[in-house]
């Protein structure tokens, strides 16, 4: 059977605009339609809606009632690309319709959706993530690779990363204090953890603070990224980590360096990519040491993660 004008469902039933969710969404998107198929991206709506609405990075949604979502379900193969608390019933509706569901981290996995998911057709994005889920499939992160001219005059660091508790800017705020140049800081901020842990380490932390970064761009973090010789990225996931995220997938495409912490544990083409610390001196001294060039091993990581290539192995493992 040929892939042409074969329809794909990808139902978002999720509130979040920004993050891994989003990301992953769309780069996912891009890798079906390179391989011939006709992918919808909906949302969960109080009606079905036959206008199309932004998704942000030059993406449309289109909103559709539960029902409908049940029989676009049981019509066309149907991946769950995200889901939160506020819609479990939709997902497990879904699951029972056939719908197959993506889990991307061990923080996912609360009641009822642990349950749900065991009777599911179910992919993980990382590796480690099959301790939690012994039945699912393990396929890595779609990543539709774009072209980027790197700057010849780059500052030293950028974060891109959400400002949250997991992400532990509070690391990079610290290292900052060292820092001639500082990191400059992009992403989302969780308030709580901005007022009562970052302002508490420096009060002026957000002098080197450039906010979020557009939506209407799927590349926006690469193209800020291409201003830097490093990616600094400090996340620590409870019970989770070696594989990819996708500031580590930008920092590859902006051929920089990347900067993990030791915790991550990163594994196989990861590993050979990333540089790791774990306190904030050690992150200041990355910040200021010349690094070997590992060119090479970001291509070999990007292409490795090819969205045309991974969108063919979700085909298969899931029977489209």
């Amino acid at each position: 059977m040929t892939n042409k004008n074969k329809r794909i469902v990808l139902a978002y039933l999720a509130k979040p605009k920004y993050g891994g969710w989003a990301t992953y969404t769309c780069h996912l998107y891009k890798g079906l339609q390179a391989a011939g198929y006709e992918p919808i991206l909906v949302k969960q709506g109080n009606r079905t809606e036959k206008m199309l609405r932004d998704y942000g990075r030059k993406m449309r949604y289109q909103n559709v009632a539960s029902n409908d979502l049940i029989n676009l379900c049981k019509q066309y193969p149907t991946l769950i690309v995200a889901v939160d608390k506020h819609h479990y019933d939709t997902a497990q509706q879904l699951i029972e319709a056939g719908a197959a569901i993506t889990i991307h981290d061990p923080t996912e996995l609360k009641e009822p959706i642990r349950t749900i998911v065991l009777n599911a057709p179910t992919v993980v994005i990382r590796e480690s993530m099959l301790t939690h889920l012994p039945h699912a499939t393990y396929i890595q992160h779609p990543y539709q690779a774009h072209t980027t001219t790197p700057h010849t005059e780059r500052k030293p660091a950028v974060a891109l990363s959400r400002i949250d508790f997991d992400k532990h800017t509070d690391i990079i705020i610290k290292a900052n204090s060292q820092l001639t140049t500082p990191i400059d800081i992009y992403g989302f901020m969780n308030t709580v953890y901005a007022h009562f842990k970052l302002n508490d380490i420096a009060p002026n932390w957000k002098d080197n603070y450039y906010g979020t970064f557009p939506t209407d761009d799927l590349w926006a973090a690469t193209h800020i990224a291409t201003n830097y010789e490093r990616v600094v990225d400090m996340s620590i996931i409870k019970k989770d980590g070696g594989g990819t995220q996708y500031t580590f997938l930008e920092a590859a495409n902006a051929n920089t360096h990347l900067i993990l912490h030791d915790e991550w544990q990163p594994t196989g083409l990861l590993k050979q990519y990333a540089h790791t610390c774990s306190t904030p001196e050690q992150l200041a001294e990355l910040c200021t040491t010349q690094l070997p060039d590992h060119t090479e091993q970001a291509h070999a990581l990007l292409a490795h993660h090819n969205a045309t290539t991974v969108a063919k192995r979700y085909a298969t493992a899931l029977n489209w």
